[in-house]
């Protein structure tokens, strides 16, 4: 909740990952997070893509080791809460499920709004829009939701 503490943080995407990442995380519900409105995208997908392009930028910033690619399945399990740490500083959870591919097919989920976008509804919940990746046939989905 804003009050006379409130900071203000004005900038493009990479100041706000510097701001955000170059330090431990803050405590939930710290960051106020504002986003552009794009009426032409469904609010519930703006807000995903936005926080999937943070968490992008995040583990570049955090875990690349200079270099601009980082690969998802080096990550550990305290990377991964790490980044969660930061997302409840912005008021959100994040959520990373790892599968192989007899574990993905034991847990498909549908429909994938991301892919299919245009099945997302006004009232479509954060956490039901997910993304993923597969990496040496690991499959990688990542999700948000509001705390």
């Amino acid at each position: 909740m804003e009050n006379e503490d409130t900071e203000y943080q004005v900038g493009d995407a990479d100041e706000f990952t510097i701001y955000l990442f170059s330090e431990k995380p803050k405590e939930p519900n710290t960051i106020k997070l504002e986003l552009d409105n794009n009426k032409d995208i469904k609010i519930g997908l703006n807000i995903f893509q936005e926080l999937l392009m943070i968490f992008t930028a995040g583990i570049k910033y955090l875990f690349s080791c200079g270099n601009d690619k980082v690969d998802i399945s080096s990550l550990t399990i305290e990377d991964v809460d790490l980044m969660g740490k930061y997302f409840k500083s912005m008021g959100f959870k994040i959520n990373v499920e790892k599968f192989t591919i007899g574990e993905y097919l034991d847990n498909i989920k549908l429909p994938n709004y991301f892919k299919d976008q245009h099945l997302i509804e006004t009232n479509t919940m954060l956490r039901d829009i997910y993304y993923e990746a597969t990496l040496d046939l690991i499959i990688y989905r990542i999700s948000f939701d509001f705390l």
